[in-house]
């Protein structure tokens, strides 16, 4: 009886072992016909990631080897870039919301998308963790994935925001969109009151490249626009940005026109020869010559009349509208770092005005 029991047992035994396996295999089987499912959806969606870029990929038919390809035309101009003063001077010093506009990539790409203008709009903030000026602020950087990346970011002509004269050079609207006058004061009329100058930095704010170009915004009754804004397509890049760059020190995207050479300055005049097949100095027909004589002497009255200190910097104080419309004209012409050259007739009657207005004093 006890041995007839013990089999009854075992079979029992054995009877659960075989369900508990049984259970055990149809539930790894579901897990695994649901991971393979999971893997499928997985592989569908990245599948359908994929048409999707290759979709935006495909809309023209070189697509990305438009740029990434075995040339080194972006190492080239990427060399170029980092030795100009936008890729190493001062011009990524400021992220307050009134110099962000220009002094971070991230304010002027901002200001552009907005369709605004230089003015800090009202809801203006500061730029957190900003960076400097670096191609994606003027290039539309793989935004379509083809060689529309190539394009400005704007080509809008520009108002300048001080004078309201506009300036429309095709691709150089995209420079005068930051080197004009800034807003801030009203340039002095004679005859007019007394003006307080409260800042060092008094002037037209170190970019009035445009409105020199254009010959508007000075001190006195002149307006005449300068031969290298009428009779360039591109103004500034015309003659900046020559393709025949000289390694990384001038030209192209370094826009210098001048380098070092052998420790001896030299003009780079590739621009130039564009239209000036003589030309053999910046100082063609004796500009330079003229009006450095003319700097000094309105600096050394400026200097005299208590307007600025020996480094250039103004001085606070009270002063007549003849002393600070003096003190706006040299700003102008030195600010704008051509000695003259965008737009000799303006220049000269920059500094004879400035000159004339303090030795009447």
């Amino acid at each position: 009886m006890k041995k007839k029991i013990l089999v009854l047992l075992g079979l029992a035994i054995i009877l659960v072992v075989v369900v508990l396996i049984f259970v055990s295999c149809k539930t790894a089987a579901t897990a695994e016909t649901t991971a393979a499912a999971a893997t499928v959806a997985e592989t569908t969606a990245a599948a359908t990631t994929a048409a999707e870029v290759t979709e935006v990929v495909a809309g023209d038919e070189s697509a990305c080897a438009d740029c990434h390809n075995d040339t080194t035309v972006i190492f080239s101009k990427e060399t170029q870039y980092s030795n100009s003063v936008h890729g190493t001077g001062l011009n990524f010093e400021r992220n307050d919301a009134g110099c962000a506009v220009c002094h971070t990539s991230e304010g002027f790409t901002a200001r552009v998308a907005a369709g605004a203008t230089l003015a800090v709009a009202d809801d203006a903030t500061a730029i957190q963790n900003a960076s400097p000026v670096n191609c994606r602020t003027c290039h539309n950087i793989h935004t379509t994935y083809t060689k529309a990346d190539w394009a400005l970011k704007t080509v809008a002509p520009v108002t300048l925001e001080f004078t309201g004269d506009v300036y429309d050079k095709g691709n150089s609207n995209l420079c005068a969109s930051c080197h004009q006058p800034r807003p801030g004061t009203d340039i002095p009329v004679a005859g007019g009151p007394a003006v307080e100058i409260t800042s060092t930095r008094y002037g037209p704010h170190h970019g009035p490249q445009s409105s020199m170009l254009l010959g508007v915004g000075g001190f006195g009754e002149y307006k005449g626009s300068s031969v290298h804004y009428d009779a360039t397509e591109n103004g500034c890049i015309d003659c900046h940005m020559t393709d025949s760059a000289f390694g990384k020190q001038a030209g192209g995207h370094t826009w210098r026109m001048g380098y070092v050479f052998h420790e001896a300055e030299t003009e780079f005049l590739a621009g130039c020869l564009k239209c000036h097949e003589d030309i053999e100095s910046f100082d063609r027909n004796g500009v330079e010559t003229e009006l450095a004589p003319m700097v000094e002497e309105l600096r050394l009255l400026l200097v005299k009349q208590g307007l600025i200190d020996d480094t250039g910097a103004g001085i606070a104080g009270t002063f007549t509208a003849e002393q600070a419309g003096a003190l706006w004209n040299y700003k102008t012409f030195t600010e704008d770092r051509s000695n003259g050259l965008h737009n000799p007739g303006f220049g000269k009657f920059l500094l004879q005005t400035g000159i004339d207005a303090l030795k009447a004093k």
